[in-house]
């Protein structure tokens, strides 16, 4: 290799943002008085309120079925509560309904106007949804309500990556050193999707990678179940390869082809609304050297990091340091733009095995030996 000659790269996972409303101090007088938040209200909306503190422990303990019930319970039990609204959307969201989802942010909006984070999460649906127009114009919104609001320079970071993903233009997925030309269009996988750009890959003759996952250091949010959590990931994509890949785990960084590091601070990622985060370097041959950051703390409100969504964020940027260098509009596959709502292990897909291994199956114009 020769290191003068390398080009970068730079791609990543885009955050959802999905916050829980508040239900208010709901307190109970005598005389059939109600209180919420110190003022007075009908015991429809009492009682909706009590509701409403029940499903949000029940989304707090990702149990959606049952929070989805309660909160559609407060909504029949007082239809002019806008957080009852709001959180029933959170709930179905989660639950898998993101049509059902957006009806009730939207009837929250109507209802109350000043609920900011309503436009943050509806954004965040359509986002998850693979709805990048409609995404960004919620986001667009919010910021024109609320300028100065909390979430405000998060959501600007979201509408630009959403900006370049709508575009086409996100960041150089195989522009330069070691390229070829992109890939024909298939029925049965996403390739020419992810190299519109060009087609990189590791060389032919090095497809022993060797692998370096720095150990944490005062990492916040690190569990040690990540760890077997990425190993597992790497081991997904070279049975999706067809045998084409093969990794070996190392405990130095010395000669290492692609290195991780776990990492709790988001200045160091190139993008602040990106969950994780993929450096390529390529010479003429193709790729030399990958370098994987996986982001340990959440940086958007209600998207707690879990095991789940660290096996999403670890095959995502896995793909990237394979070569799948662009990004997909379908929810489902494995390179999708975005993060999901959903906290739900992932599995890779038969389109995506079908793409890594054409990816490895086509011929290439040039090798270069690397090392055993």
């Amino acid at each position: 290799m020769n290191p003068r000659a390398a080009q970068p790269f730079v791609s990543g996972l885009l955050l959802i943002s999905l916050l829980l409303a508040g239900a208010g101090a709901a307190k109970s007088q005598t005389g059939e008085r109600y209180e919420m938040d110190g003022k007075p209200v009908s015991r429809a909306f009492y009682e909706a309120g009590l509701l409403v503190i029940d499903g949000n422990n029940l989304l707090r303990a990702n149990r959606y079925q049952e929070a989805s019930a309660k909160l559609k319970q407060a909504v029949e039990t007082a239809p002019d509560y806008a957080e009852a609204h709001y959180n029933y959307g959170l709930a179905m969201a989660k639950s898998g309904n993101p049509a059902g989802s957006i009806e009730q942010f939207q009837a929250a909006i109507k209802l109350k106007p000043s609920l900011d984070q309503c436009w943050i999460s509806m954004g965040g649906v359509y986002q998850a949804s693979g709805q990048v127009d409609n995404a960004i114009k919620c986001y667009r919104q919010y910021l024109a309500l609320f300028p100065r609001g909390a979430q405000a320079a998060q959501v600007s970071n979201l509408i630009r990556g959403l900006q370049n993903e709508s575009a086409g233009t996100t960041k150089p997925d195989a522009l330069g050193l070691g390229t070829t030309a992109p890939a024909s269009a298939s029925p049965d996988d996403y390739l020419a999707e992810v190299t519109k750009r060009g087609t990189l890959r590791w060389p032919a003759d090095h497809t022993l990678l060797r692998v370096f996952i720095r150990p944490p250091v005062r990492v916040a949010g690190y569990l040690p179940r990540y760890d077997a959590v990425l190993r597992q990931s790497f081991d997904d994509w070279a049975k999706a390869s067809g045998g084409a890949l093969k990794f070996q785990f190392q405990s130095v960084p010395a000669n290492a082809d692609i290195e991780v590091t776990w990492t709790s601070d988001p200045s160091k990622l190139a993008n602040k609304a990106e969950a994780g985060e993929t450096r390529l370097t390529s010479s003429r041959f193709g790729i030399v050297h990958g370098v994987i950051q996986i982001l340990t703390v959440p940086m958007m409100p209600g998207m707690t990091v879990t095991p789940n969504r660290i096996r999403t964020i670890s095959l995502h940027e896995i793909g990237h340091v394979l070569g799948l260098t662009g990004h997909t509009a379908n929810p489902t596959d494995a390179m999708f733009y975005s993060a999901t709502i959903a906290d739900e292990w992932r599995n890779l897909t038969t389109r995506d095995a079908n793409t890594m291994a054409r990816l490895y199956s086509s011929p290439t114009t040039a090798a270069v030996n690397n090392g055993p």
